[in-house]
């Protein structure tokens, strides 16, 4: 029978855990002290000791901050380079929601926001790599996984935008609102399209279709409220092909008789399918600019490009709004984008445009998706 102090080695083992933890604790804050003040051999000792690259501040303790927030904060290229080697996490946010690049954005630190950028697009990339297999597996059962390598960043919970197919089983709403302006909205009044996007898609038609002759033919995948669609009216195609899923968006469509247009052709069909119909053929034009889909399934789209250009002065353009809320990841998926069209052979231009956005274009929409004062259009041709 076990005696009553039978339990003291296990006292005794929780006791020394509590010690480990505290010790622990005391190295991490000393390595953020040393970190701070960009004592760069402190820091080696520190973390040759047990210290934690990752480790973060309370809110209680300071400003809630990373040691790779405060290596940017000493401005010191050569702690964020050893901190990333050591497993500092490139995307950890403060309280505020900033990154550390962000920190060093808004203190104009070049060197140390480039070094961040670069491990972000690194990362993301291996990451996408290393997923490549099982992502195939859930594009062949139709499960899409909210999560789109390291950096994506969607709509929480269970919301339509996180699901292609529950967007598409879902009603669309099509509404005017003060300004006479028509807005599209899901079923949790998130917004598919609005016009204050017109200046973009304006752009982005011009980019693509100026210096072609009358009769050049295009693609837009997703039609939402025909804005680009309207902009590419007017340069003239012979061929305009229309892909478009959504039965409430079809009916839309209809309405404003884009169905009667000469030379337009509707495909009431995902772009999955579209692909795979032999009357799709090519185009001197082709445009990308779907709902609730994720980096992950625009990566997918690239890999059909080439097929679907006429030749190596065709055109590709996608509507570039992936973490449209944070300068940091947008400028990661930026690059990320550019690098994956490279690897399919295509070479990318980017031109900015400067969105005017008033607080009236969010009244009554549950979600944000815009908030940057800079918006870039890709322009994408075959090496």
């Amino acid at each position: 029978m076990a005696s009553e102090g039978s339990t003291a080695p296990s006292d005794g083992a929780a006791s020394r855990t509590a010690l480990a933890l505290e010790s622990r604790l005391a190295l991490n804050r000393t390595l953020l002290q040393h970190v701070s003040a960009g004592d760069v051999s402190a820091v080696r000792e520190c973390l040759k000791a047990g210290a934690d690259a990752w480790f973060e501040s309370d809110e209680e303790d300071g400003l809630g901050w990373s040691a790779l927030h405060f290596a940017v904060y000493a401005n010191s290229p050569e702690l964020i380079t050893l901190l990333l080697q050591r497993g500092a996490v490139w995307n950890a946010v403060d309280p505020r929601g900033w990154t550390a690049a962000q920190l060093a954005w808004s203190l104009n630190y070049a060197e140390c926001y480039l070094l961040i950028f670069e491990e972000g697009v690194r990362h993301s990339m291996l990451m996408a790599m290393l997923n490549a297999d099982d992502d195939e597996e859930e594009r062949d059962t139709d499960e899409v996984d909210a999560e789109s390598g390291a950096v994506t960043i969607r709509p929480e919970g269970n919301e339509i935008a996180n699901s292609n197919a529950k967007f598409l089983d879902s009603r669309l709403v099509y509404i005017t609102d003060e300004d006479g302006k028509e807005r599209c909205l899901d079923g949790d009044s998130n917004m598919v399209m609005a016009a204050w996007e017109s200046d973009i898609m304006d752009k982005t038609a011009q980019l693509l279709c100026q210096d072609l002759k009358p009769g050049f033919s295009v693609l837009n995948i997703g039609f939402g409220l025909g804005i680009v669609d309207t902009f590419f009216q007017s340069y003239k195609p012979g061929r305009h092909v229309i892909v478009e899923p959504h039965p409430d968006a079809i009916s839309y469509l209809r309405s404003k008789g884009w169905d009667k247009l000469p030379g337009v052709e509707i495909f009431e069909t995902k772009w999955e399918d579209a692909i795979l119909d032999p009357s799709l053929g090519t185009f001197d034009v082709v445009y990308f600019d779907t709902y609730s889909q994720d980096y992950k399934d625009l990566r997918s789209f690239f890999d059909e490009v080439p097929a679907l250009l006429s030749g190596p002065d065709s055109r590709f353009s996608f509507f570039h709004g992936l973490a449209g809320t944070n300068s940091f990841f947008y400028d990661v998926y930026t690059r990320i984008s550019e690098l994956d069209l490279a690897s399919i052979g295509l070479s990318t231009t980017w031109t900015a445009v400067h969105p005017q956005l008033t607080e009236e274009v969010w009244r009554g929409v549950k979600r944000e998706y815009w908030s940057l004062p800079r918006f870039l259009i890709p322009i994408s041709q075959m090496n």
